[in-house]
This record gives structure tokens, sequence and C-alpha cells, in this order.
């Protein structure tokens, strides 16, 4: 299959080249209006973009390959049109099959994996949501740790389970004398500003550790009230910053605290502007933690999507909230395995300073286990 693009001052121009290039049978797959680089383009008529594709095979067809018996010229016409939509329905479905092959070869890989008289395990994580390539992973290393040892499989499976949540939990450690700077990043709606009020409170009541709170975040309406109120009840000092070069300031003026939390606004996975401000705040704040904070309740294409898009942060660590709001716990495994980053808390989704704890992998294990009837 080749797929082109073609510009012209107008659509009949663009469509010409299309013809003349992959000919009449060619499928257009995209047409838009572009400019061309610099100011002058403004004040000039837009040109048209055409994206265009065809098979290999289609390329090249001539009136040669219509039945030359026929020898009306209304017949012949019929003809070649009833030909050239043949060919296209042909080429359509062609390309269809070839994107169905392609999407599907990943998911294809495994799916009539059993596992005999363990197969429950496998339906327990397949259950929980856990993705089918890190299902048959588990499923592959467990049977591998109980070949040939004295362990029953379930010893072998919890034991798996276990290592891919990882013994790595790292929470919020503050060190006497040293001043601990905080950020908390993750998309809208995961509750990052609840669980910074939570982690407040922890510190300020049951450590006795003098907290501060900066907020990034004036993009939602009420974001600023609502991180102020537990500020109060806690008795906490915040400050607000409008751009990241604020960040100095307001550190300036919390240099008295053992611990400063700073919230940024839930922005959406695909705004390029809300990668570049975070940046900036990691750069101008000499950030020590960052923290990207997960609903537990994310399928795995969310999992994903949310991952790569705060790739750029580098090294962080893992949050998960809305434990409570979740029947399945595969999401946890499948961010663990996709980010290869620590986990660090699990909170519930209630709207209050309360409910936080370091996260527990035996809490977790236990539940995906659990849940669904080992």
């Amino acid at each position: 299959m080749i797929i082109k693009r073609y510009i012209g001052n107008t659509m009949q121009d663009a469509m010409a080249q299309v013809k003349a290039d992959l000919g009449s049978d060619a499928i257009i797959l995209n047409t838009r209006r572009i400019r061309k680089k610099g100011l002058v383009s403004w004040f000039t008529k837009p040109l048209i973009e055409v994206t265009a594709a065809a098979d290999n095979d289609i390329i090249g067809f001539s009136n040669r390959e219509i039945n030359h018996n026929v020898v009306t010229r209304d017949t012949a016409r019929d003809d070649y049109s009833y030909y050239k939509f043949e060919k296209k329905v042909d080429a359509m479905e062609e390309m269809i099959k070839k994107l169905v092959t392609e999407f599907g070869r990943d998911l294809d890989k495994g799916s009539s994996k059993t596992f005999g008289e363990n197969q429950a395990y496998f339906d327990i994580l397949i259950s929980n949501e856990v993705n089918q390539k890190y299902a048959i992973e588990i499923m592959e290393k467990a049977t591998e740790l109980y070949t040939g040892r004295n362990l029953e499989f379930s010893q072998c499976f919890e034991q798996v389970i276990l290592d891919y949540l990882g013994e790595d939990v790292q929470p919020i450690e503050v060190t006497p004398g040293q001043r601990k700077i905080v950020l908390f990043v993750g998309p809208t709606g995961v509750g990052k500003t609840t669980t910074l009020a939570k982690l407040a409170a922890g510190f300020a009541i049951e450590d006795g550790k003098k907290v501060g709170l900066i907020t990034s975040d004036t993009y939602r309406i009420a974001a600023v009230d609502q991180l102020r109120v537990y500020a109060e009840i806690l008795g906490i000092p915040m400050s607000v910053i409008y751009s990241p070069k604020d960040i100095s300031g307001a550190l300036e003026e919390h240099k008295d605290r053992d611990i400063i939390l700073i919230d940024t606004a839930g922005r959406s996975i695909k705004d390029e502007s809300h990668e570049k401000e975070i940046k900036e705040i990691i750069e101008y704040g000499n950030i020590h933690d960052i923290y990207l904070v997960i609903s537990a309740n994310s399928s795995y294409q969310g999992c994903l999507d949310i991952l790569n898009s705060y790739e750029f942060l580098g090294e962080y660590k893992l949050i998960f909230t809305k434990i409570d709001e979740i029947t399945t716990y595969g999401s946890i495994i499948n961010c663990k395995l996709i980010s290869r980053r620590p986990l660090s808390y699990i909170t519930t989704g209630q709207n209050v300073p309360v409910d936080i704890e370091i996260a527990n992998i035996h809490k977790i294990k236990d539940l995906l286990m659990g849940s669904k009837g080992l």
C-alpha cells in the first residue's frame, strides 16, 4: 500500500496530482487547508492538502484492462465505471484487512494460552483487568518457580505478584534540618489536591512537621479556594503562583518550613503547554521529589496514555487514589510494570484530609487475589 500527500492551489489541482500519480482508483484519506510558513502566507489564499492511498497492484491500471469486445461508447463507459468501483471496493477491503491485521497482531498473542489446573489464577488476573501480556508473563514466571520445587503453586503465584509490585515502596521522607520540596502532578480529576491535603495533615498533625503549601492550579474554578480551606483548617501557610518563575518567591515565603507540598493543575494529557509549565516549575523550584497521581479506576489504555504523557518527568514515584471506588486492582500492576517506578501511597476518594497510607504491596496482593475469589 502506498500513502502520499499532495498539495495544490485548489482542490482540482491536488486531485489532478493524485490521479496522475496514483491513478483514478486512489482512495482519499484526508483533505485540509494549509498555509505556507511566514507572515506573508496570512495574506494569501490557503493551499489544499490531500492525503491519498492506493494499493501497489492497482497503480498502473489503464484502459487496456477493459474488455475491448464491448464496442459502444456508452457500454464501454458503464463497464469502465463499474470496473473502477469494483477495484476501489477491493482496495478498501484490502486496506481494512491490513489495518485489522496490524492492530490485532498484539492482541492475538497468547490469547489461546492455557495453564491447565492453574488456569483459575490466570483468570483472576484477567478479571482484575491486568493486561493480558503481563498476566501471561506472571503465570509463566510462577510456573517456572513452581516447577521442580516443593512449593504450592499459590505460593509461587503470590511471590511473583509481590516481585512485580516491588519492594521499593518510597514514601516522602523528611530529614531533620533539611527542607523537603515535593511536587504533585497528574491529569484532571485524579484527586491531587485532596491527596496533597491528606499528606499535609499527616505531616502536620501526626509528625509535628512545619508544612507549607503552594499551588499553581489557577485554571480550575475554586481550586485555590479548595486548598485554602484545607490550609486554614490545618493552620498551614499557603501561597499561590501564577507562572513557574513565581515559584522562587513562594519558596522564600516558606523558608522556615520542614516540607513544602506543591499542587499543580490537572490538564489534558494532550496539552503540550502543561508539559512546559511542569518542566519550568521543576527547574525553578529545585524540586526534590515528584509524585505522579493516578486514579486506581484508570483503564489499561488510560494508564498507558498518562504514563506516556508524563514520561518527560524522568524520575518520579506513583500514588494511587480512589482505591475505595474500584472492584478490580489490575491498574496498579499495569502502571507499575509500564512505568517501572516505585509505589508510594494509596488513598481513598473521600474528600477529607484522612485515609492515606504508605502503599502496602501485601495488601494490594491480597485485594487482587481476594477480589475474585482466590
